[in-house]
């Protein structure tokens, strides 16, 4: 195959945080091969106890350095080929949410385009489509030495796994090209991907046939899809401006939406005093109730704007002890009363 597609648009930026449940996959496929937590966690400065924890954030080299003992220590070859075949949307947060409730294919390519940073993603994606093919591209967002091969396999199955079980259907690959050396388990490529393979290219690419982008998802919700879309939105436009710490204690207030955590909690998450939150979100410009707010904010907009909930009921949902609170809030956030913004909307 010799067509190349044009440049395509990728996104770029420093990965800051990573959930453990990317971990956790790793760690589960590994006992199920007798290898101890203790080799697996060895010099990557992760807890083995805080890693169970949904809330735990990792940062990308503890990865790198978790992913490289893994390969090296599992039994059976193709650790990171198994791993992505297995994977469903709901192993991607609320982006495989998002994913879910999409109309198509090309729905789905847009939303993982969009926001595939609020995963924690390994790789940047790329995107295009040239005549009756269309290609996914990866970009390592940093060094990731012997554990190149692993996420590299692991994205492309976790992919192929997804649209699999979003469609129903086997996702039309025709080639797949990567940019390291050909394993002595090449022959698990062919038995996952069903397509010629390229080894030392000078890409990590994925070609399948275009005409899957107009593939339905057999499960879609429109309602789900903005609401998940406009989390995942938020998300991304503050990983641009905020600083990593602010964007902990955000991820972590996002994660128990249905029971607001106090200060002290989110500071015993981290480890740190509640002192030391306060002081370190005041050096980044802000405030832990400000962020509060804004999650509570983000949240309100998109029960009133997407939702028939009344709107006592999305006042208890925000953890609001009566309507009048509330509505005092959202007037403070948005200088309009729920109702006429219900309206206008």
């Amino acid at each position: 195959m010799s067509r190349q597609p044009r440049p395509a648009v990728t996104a770029q930026g420093p990965l800051s945080v990573i959930p453990a449940v990317n971990v956790l996959l790793i760690r589960d496929a590994l006992a199920a091969e007798n290898v101890s937590d203790y080799d697996l966690f060895r010099g990557t400065g992760i807890s083995m106890q805080r890693v169970e924890e949904a809330d735990c954030l990792l940062n990308y080299e503890q990865v790198v350095t978790l992913i490289s003992n893994a390969v090296r220590l599992a039994r059976e070859p193709g650790l990171g080929l198994r791993i992505g075949s297995q994977e469903s949307p709901t192993d991607w947060g609320i982006l495989g949410y998002a994913m879910l409730s999409c109309a198509t294919v090309r729905d789905v390519l847009d939303v993982i385009m969009r926001f595939h940073r609020t995963a924690a993603s390994m790789a940047d994606p790329s995107f295009t489509v040239e005549g009756d093919l269309a290609f996914l591209g990866l970009v390592p967002r940093g060094s990731l030495r012997d554990a190149l091969p692993f996420v590299i396999e692991e994205h492309f199955g976790a992919f192929c796994s997804a649209l699999g079980m979003l469609t129903n259907t086997r996702v039309p690959n025709v080639q797949l090209s990567v940019s390291y050396p050909r394993p002595g388990y090449y022959r698990q490529y062919e038995a996952i991907f069903r397509c010629p393979v390229n080894f030392r290219d000078s890409r990590n690419q994925l070609a399948f046939r275009a005409s899957f982008l107009e593939a339905r998802v057999a499960q879609s919700n429109a309602f789900s899809a903005r609401m998940a879309e406009r989390i995942c939105g938020e998300q991304m436009s503050r990983q641009v401006h905020e600083p990593d710490f602010v964007q902990q204690v955000r991820y972590l207030v996002l994660l128990n939406v249905n029971d607001f955590p106090d200060a002290e909690a989110v500071s015993e998450r981290l480890q740190i005093t509640s002192r030391t939150l306060r002081n370190r979100l005041r050096a980044c410009g802000t405030s832990f109730q400000q962020l509060i707010d804004d999650v509570r904010r983000q949240l309100a907009i998109s029960y009133l704007e997407s939702s028939d909930l009344h709107v006592d009921e999305v006042a208890e949902l925000l953890g609001f002890r009566d309507r009048s609170n509330f509505r005092r809030a959202f007037m403070k956030w948005t200088g309009r009363r729920p109702s006429d913004f219900r309206r206008q909307r």
